[in-house]
C-alpha cells in the first residue's frame, strides 16, 4: 500500500479500515504528560522543555515540544476552546489554589503534582440553590473568538486529522465537581431530583456550547471529544442500572446534537473498567473509546477488540500505565507489540498512550513505547 498522509492514514483507520500504519496520537488532552515527565524526557533528547506551555492546569500536563511529537510521530493534533473572557485563571500564589470558572476551589499540596478538589461550588446546594445559580456563558464570546482562524491554520498546514477538546468535564464529573465525591455518591441515590435537575442544566450547557464552537469549526475538525469517567479499576463508578436510567439518555442526546451539526467522529474518555458501559456507548452513537484501560478489569485488548472492534473505534491502550512507570524498556516494548497486534487488525485503532503520562515515569520508557511504536505499525 502507498504511504498514506497523516490525515488520511487517521480517518481509514476511523471507518474501520487498515491504513498503510497503525495511526499514533501523542500530544493530546488525554494523550500527553505532565510538566516533570516532559521536563525529564526533553532532558533526556538534549531538547527545550523550559517553554512547554500548560494545557491542563489541574492535572498540571503540558503541549509536549513539537520535535518530540515529530520524534514520536503524531498523526493528530488538537485544540482548545479559549476561556471565555468573563472568567480569567488566577493563581493565588499564596496559597497555589484558584477559583475555577464555576466556583470550584482547587489547591496544590505542597509538594504535590497536580491540584485537588478543595471546595465544591455546590457543596451545601439546595434544590433553590442550584435554581438561582448562575452558570457560567457557554455563549460567551471568548470561547470561540479567533477558533476558526486556527483550526484553518491547522487543516491548511499540518495535514493532520483535526480533534476539538472539550470545554469542560461530562455531566456525571460536573456532579461531583460541584458537589464533592461523596455528596455526588449520595445524590444519586438520596437527591435524585436535585440531580435531575443538575444533570438537564449541564446538557444544555454542553449543547449550546457545541452549538456555537461547531458552527465556527464543524466543517473542518475530525473528531469532537466528550469525557464522563465511569470506571474505577476493578468495577463501574456506579450502578449500571443507574447510568442507563440518569446519564444514557442525557449521553444520547448529547452525541445526536453534536452529530446534527458536524460530520467528526465522536469520542468519549472514559477510565476504569468500563467494559460494562460499551455497548450503550455504542447505541449513544458514539464512536471512539478513549483511554481503553488495558490494566483494569475486563479490558484485556484481545477481548475488548473481538467483542466490539467492528462497531467502537478504540484510541489509546498502547502501553499498561504499571509497565511504563515501573517496567523495564523491555517490559514496556513487548507491551507495546502485545496492544498493536491486539488492537490494529481491520483498522478502527489509534495508537496512544493509556492516559497522560505522569510526573515520576521514567524518560527511557517513554522513548521505548513510541520508538516501538514507530518501529511495529506497518500494516
Amino acid at each position: 500500500m502507498k504511504e498514506l498522509s497523516l490525515k488520511e492514514r487517521v480517518l481509514k483507520a476511523l471507518e474501520h479500515k487498515e491504513p498503510d500504519k497503525v495511526p499514533i496520537d501523542f500530544g493530546g488532552v488525554h494523550t500527553s504528560l505532565h510538566k516533570k515527565a516532559h521536563q525529564d524526557l526533553a532532558k533526556l533528547l538534549k531538547l527545550d522543555a523550559k517553554k512547554a506551555e500548560i494545557q491542563d492546569i489541574f492535572q498540571q500536563i503540558v503541549y509536549p515540544n513539537e520535535e518530540i511529537i515529530k520524534l514520536f510521530e503524531s498523526d493528530v493534533v488538537g485544540v482548545y476552546p479559549n476561556t471565555p473572557d468573563g472568567w480569567k485563571l488566577k493563581i493565588n500564589k499564596g496559597k497555589d489554589d484558584f477559583l475555577d470558572e464555576w466556583g470550584n476551589l482547587w489547591i496544590k499540596p505542597k509538594n504535590g503534582f497536580f491540584y485537588d478538589l478543595e471546595e465544591p461550588a455546590m457543596k451545601d446546594f439546595t434544590i433553590k440553590d442550584l435554581k438561582n445559580y448562575k452558570f457560567p456563558d457557554p455563549l460567551d464570546e471568548g470561547r470561540v473568538r479567533g477558533l476558526r482562524d486556527k483550526v484553518m491554520d491547522l487543516y491548511k498546514n499540518t495535514n493532520k486529522a483535526i480533534i476539538m477538546f472539550n470545554p469542560t468535564v461530562g455531566i456525571w464529573e460536573n456532579l461531583w465537581f460541584l458537589r464533592g465525591f461523596e455528596q455526588a455518591y449520595m445524590d444519586l441515590v438520596l437527591n435524585v431530583k436535585f440531580v435531575k435537575l443538575l444533570f438537564e442544566k449541564l446538557l444544555w450547557w454542553q449543547k449550546a456550547f457545541w452549538d456555537n464552537a461547531l458552527k465556527e469549526v464543524g466543517d473542518l475538525v475530525n473528531v469532537v471529544t466528550l469525557s464522563d469517567d465511569l470506571g474505577t479499576t476493578d468495577a463501574p463508578m456506579f450502578n449500571p442500572k443507574l447510568y442507563r436510567s440518569l446519564l444514557k439518555p442525557l449521553h444520547k442526546d448529547l452525541v445526536s446534537f453534536i452529530k446534527s451539526k458536524t460530520k467528526a467522529k465522536v469520542y468519549m474518555h472514559s477510565c476504569g473498567s468500563v467494559n460494562w458501559v460499551i455497548r450503550d456507548f455504542i447505541d449513544c452513537g458514539i464512536d471512539i473509546l478513549n483511554p481503553v484501560q488495558v490494566s483494569a478489569k475486563d479490558m484485556d485488548s484481545d477481548i475488548l477488540k473481538k467483542e466490539f472492534g467492528s462497531e467502537i473505534i478504540f484510541w489509546g491502550g498502547g502501553c499498561d500505565p504499571r509497565n511504563l512507570l515501573s517496567g523495564s524498556e523491555k517490559d514496556v516494548e513487548n507491551e507495546v507489540k502485545k496492544r498493536i497486534q491486539d488492537f490494529s487488525p481491520g483498522g478502527g485503532f489509534v495508537f496512544a498512550s493509556v492516559h497522560n503520562t505522569q510526573a515520576n515515569t521514567p524518560p527511557e520508557n517513554m522513548v521505548a513505547m513510541y520508538r516501538t511504536t514507530v518501529k511495529n505499525r506497518n500494516y
